[in-house]
């Protein structure tokens, strides 16, 4: 993994290699990084194999679908944000059959040949993630900033 910095702009791009995985690279990256807080802006890259999850149903909270897909596997886009260095991304995908996937990246994604991430980061802004009602899903939210400019 080599991270590259334009700190004028507060852009942060990940350059991922053969063999590395997807979404521990960029976890590792933003605790790298500190980027408390950022967005992903784009992602591109190609996999060995993937695995994402779907929303299954239209209860609240909604039932998962696991799909565990096999390369080749184009990475189409990836985006999200980044709340407390923790990635919550969406990836697309086509297949060798020319069929498009796309859920919420999970660990274990593969990559073949690179993967490029390009992440914005927010520095005056703290985000966090907190379940507010009794299902525990995790919804985005704002933190108190604090004084200091290191990591939590």
């Amino acid at each position: 993994m080599e991270i590259l910095e334009d700190t004028d702009r507060g852009v942060v791009v990940v350059a991922l290699r053969p063999g590395e995985l997807l979404l521990e690279s960029i976890r590792a990256a933003a605790r790298q990084a500190n980027i408390h807080s950022g967005v992903v802006l784009s992602g591109i890259g190609s996999l060995t194999r993937a695995r994402i999850h779907t929303v299954a149903s239209n209860d609240y909270p909604p039932d998962n679908q696991y799909l565990e897909l096999a390369g080749p596997l184009e990475v189409v886009q990836v985006g999200g944000i980044i709340a407390e260095y923790e990635p919550h991304l969406h990836i697309s995908l086509w297949d060798q059959a020319k069929r498009f996937h796309g859920g919420h990246l999970e660990d274990g994604c593969e990559i073949l040949a690179l993967a490029e991430i390009a992440i914005l980061r927010l520095p005056t802004l703290r985000l966090a993630r907190r379940a507010l009602d009794p299902t525990g899903i995790q919804f985005l939210t704002g933190m108190v900033p604090h004084s200091h400019g290191g990591p939590d």
